[in-house]
């Protein structure tokens, strides 16, 4: 069947095309790319719209003529006599005086691996643009996450070590995450860089429902794309400098331009970010959340022919911040309420110290050929993440812990997809992938023994207690098919298939076993989408969602050596709707998420041999079902009202854990809420742009952003209960200058984003890991 269905997508498209030319360029104003640029053939309706970085691509007949239009500039015609066009708008005087509020850009994305308006797609998808990372100071997932319904994501214990959770889908601690993480085309398969820097952006989506018949395994709950800016046949250079409170420095620069013009071009960016912290160690009186970043991204861009583009991208991070600064109880009581905060603090005798480098390698070729477009990918990803700290919390020097966590990754991948027009009834994409991945994780813990025995007093003297030491390796092939069938004007069929099969091998060091296994997985993703109205896309999809499986450190009371791959059947219906000259925008989705084998993380400290141990383990059955709304108004031309709002309930059907503590008794969890699921989320925000005078422009926002409820283990026990952090930004630009105020949590809101009960640990007390206080500070941007 699967061989039938890929020679159906092979065999059918080839028929669809009449003889026309491929014409694709770019549009820019003074102040750079146009996003949104209406591109018409003249005298019919084919058309399309830019994208966020300006740039175009349609199939017109031979002889036609383009019109580019935009509000606020001069329309243009422009005869096709070529394959490229580039186009530079002037700002038309005349409608600038106009009083017409203008809606909403009808942004165009990527988020099924094609150039496609968001507004037209039927999955539930989240965009900012360049205007929107700028205006919103977005710098890393956690500084846009929180803004987008049923998606939650915090960080604890390391950098690197993040927690993103989606619509009852939750991260696994030194796992998998369940969303793909896709940076300008490649999904980076480890998940201690899902937090990196941002910087040098042209566009975040994040689509959510399974994606894995387009990205793979793991997108079982999603996918965040990641376009960053290409370089560009004109020079153009920016450079940014912050200073913000707990002495934070941050410096960005870009620069871009052509080598060889029309030929070959460059980009180079960095990130740099140094700070003290803000929260505060009181046995050693110091910040323990420090941190000091360097990221750094350079590319090379090459037109080998009409036909035939080369991109070679290289990147690497460099990170040393605070590590394993968990807050324990103050009252003397081993046990302590999530949001006890009054009896919380940061005692640890150990200042940790974390460590993150990453170095990312990616060659991308670009065939452009007659019908049928075809990309070559190849990437090879190292990250390295080591951690060292605390491990009993307490102002006594009694243990301490060291890991390391690495992986090493070589992707190939090779896709072809077709060239279609407005005339078009089929889009299709094929692809092929293989991947080895290497994941290593050695965790180490030492003692100080003189605290065990009479008489029990320090020996200032460290002692192995025990280590942990594996590498699980992942050999992936997988084969996939997409395809658009419009089977009316107002009526599309999406159809897609992927098929994985995971080579699983583990060298066991710490027990000198090598156990190994194969699983196999298909992924079918059907969508329908209803083109209702102009206004109006009603539209439902399934899809079959797959998170691999894998080999734990040992076997212990918690989990057994091993865990199976975890896979779910999600259903969705929604509705988008833009109304009001596109100035109203309304999104709304419901889903229903059926799971087996969900998979839940488990801890062990000192249990039974002192050891510290870390896995993961299955329950049977699970469910989640939700929805979520998503609106836009733009109330004036300089006032835009949003808001959001999901609710996510997510439970075990049929499971059972076990605890760590006494007699390591077997509970049954069936009926319980899934931990680390936020029970609703909401975000309401005001964004302003207008210009105060001939040589100033104004932009900014205000946004409160609310997390419901958390379960935080499979017992429910322990619950945090809801908090919001309300953020702002404004920017002022001078011509050249933009000068930016900002500031984040700004009531000083305490919350946590961990919480570890001493029942599912046996450790001496529950920990939490506090969250960050206010924090504020100014940027200013030159652009040359």
């Amino acid at each position: 069947m699967f061989r039938a269905i890929i020679l159906i997508l092979l065999i059918v498209p080839s028929a669809m095309f009449a003889q026309q030319t491929e014409v694709s360029g770019n549009v820019t104003a003074s102040e750079g790319p146009l996003l949104g640029v209406s591109v018409v053939e003249k005298g019919s309706t084919n058309g399309t719209t830019t994208d966020y970085k300006g740039n175009y691509a349609i199939s017109v007949r031979n002889g036609a003529t383009l019109v580019f239009s935009y509000l606020g500039y001069k329309t243009q015609e422009v005869a096709v006599t070529g394959n490229t066009i580039d186009v530079t708008m002037e700002e038309d005087a005349s409608q600038l005086d106009e009083v017409v509020v203008k809606g909403f850009e009808n942004v165009v994305g990527q988020a099924r691996r094609r150039a496609e308006s968001v507004q037209s797609i039927p999955e539930s998808v989240v965009t900012f643009t360049a205007k929107d990372i700028e205006t919103k100071g977005i710098s890393n997932v956690q500084t846009f996450a929180d803004q987008i319904p049923n998606v939650n994501f915090t960080t604890s214990q390391n950098v690197g070590n993040n927690f993103i959770t989606v619509r009852g889908i939750s991260q696994i601690r030194n796992g998998d995450a369940p969303i793909a993480f896709v940076i300008d085309g490649v999904t980076l398969p480890d998940a201690n860089l899902l937090n990196q820097e941002l910087f040098d952006v042209a566009l975040i989506e994040v689509v959510k429902g399974p994606q894995g018949a387009l990205y793979g395994k793991n997108a079982i709950a999603g996918a965040i794309n990641i376009v960053t800016n290409e370089p560009t046949n004109t020079f153009r250079n920016k450079f940014q400098v912050g200073y913000g409170n707990g002495n934070l420095l941050q410096a960005q620069l870009s620069s871009t331009g052509p080598l060889v013009k029309d030929k070959l071009f460059y980009r180079i960016s960095g990130s740099y970010k140094k700070g003290d912290g803000l929260l505060n160690n009181e046995t050693l009186n110091n910040s323990p959340d420090f941190i000091e970043d360097l990221s750094l991204r350079a590319q090379i861009k090459a037109n080998l022919s009409s036909k035939v583009s080369a991109t070679l991208t290289g990147q690497i991070i460099d990170t040393e911040a605070g590590a394993v600064y968990y807050a324990s109880p103050t009252n003397g009581s081993a046990k302590i309420a999530p949001d006890d905060y009054d009896n919380l603090g940061i005692v640890a005798d150990q200042r940790g110290v974390g460590t993150l480098k990453g170095t990312y390698g990616n060659l991308k070729v670009d065939f452009n050929l007659d019908k049928v477009k075809v990309t070559s990918l190849t990437t090879y990803n190292e990250g390295k993440r080591n951690a060292f700290g605390d491990l009993d919390f307490t102002p006594a020097d009694v243990l301490r812990q060291d890991q390391d966590s690495d992986t090493k990754t070589f992707n190939q991948e090779i896709r072809l997809g077709s060239v279609t027009d407005a005339d078009s009834k089929i889009n299709w994409d094929l692809g092929a992938f293989y991947q080895n991945l290497d994941k290593t994780l050695i965790t180490r813990a030492s003692a100080d023994f003189g605290f065990f025995g009479p008489p029990f007093e320090p020996t200032g003297t460290q002692s192995p207690l025990a280590v942990g030491d594996f590498t699980n390796t992942y050999k992936t092939f997988a084969v996939f098919g997409f395809m658009d069938f419009k089977v009316s004007d107002k009526l599309t069929l999406s159809a897609g298939l992927r098929y994985d099969s995971d080579n699983i091998s583990q060298d066991n060091r710490s027990e000198g076993t090598k156990p190994s296994r194969v699983d196999t997985q298909l992924q079918p993703k059907v969508s329908l989408a209803f083109q209702a109205t102009d206004n109006m896309l009603m539209y439902a999809n399934y899809g079959k969602g797959y998170r691999t499986g894998g080999f734990n450190q040992g076997q212990t009371v918690r989990y057994d050596t091993s865990f199976n791959a975890e896979t779910t059947d999600n259903y969705e219906i929604g509705i988008k709707n833009s109304y009001w000259d596109n100035r109203f925008i309304l999104n709304v989705s419901g889903y229903y998420i059926d799971f087996t084998d969900q998979q839940l993380y488990a801890l062990v400290l000192n249990g039974g041999a002192g050891q510290i141990l870390i896995g993961n383990f299955n329950v049977a059955e699970s469910l989640s079902v939700g929805f979520e709304a998503d609106m836009r108004i733009r109330a004036s031309n300089w006032l835009d009202i949003l808001a959001s709002y999901g609710v996510s309930k997510s439970r075990i059907e049929n499971g059972t854990s076990t605890v760590s503590t006494g007699a390591n008794e077997t509970i049954d969890v069936s009926g319980n809420a899934t931990p680390l699921v936020p029970q609703d989320s909401y975000s309401l925000g005001l964004e302003s742009r207008f210009d105060i005078s001939d040589k100033i422009a104004f932009n900014g926002n205000v946004n409160l952003e609310g997390t419901g409820e958390m379960y935080w283990h499979e017992d429910n026990a322990a619950v945090s209960p809801r908090y919001s952090l309300l953020n702002a930004r404004a920017n002022f630009t001078f011509d050249k200058f933009t000068i930016g105020l900002w500031g984040t949590n700004l009531t000083d809101t305490q919350y946590i984003t961990e919480f570890f009960d001493q029942t599912f640990s046996n450790g001496g007390s529950d920990l939490t890991w506090l969250g960050q206080p206010s924090a504020y500070g100014a940027t200013l941007t030159y652009r040359f």
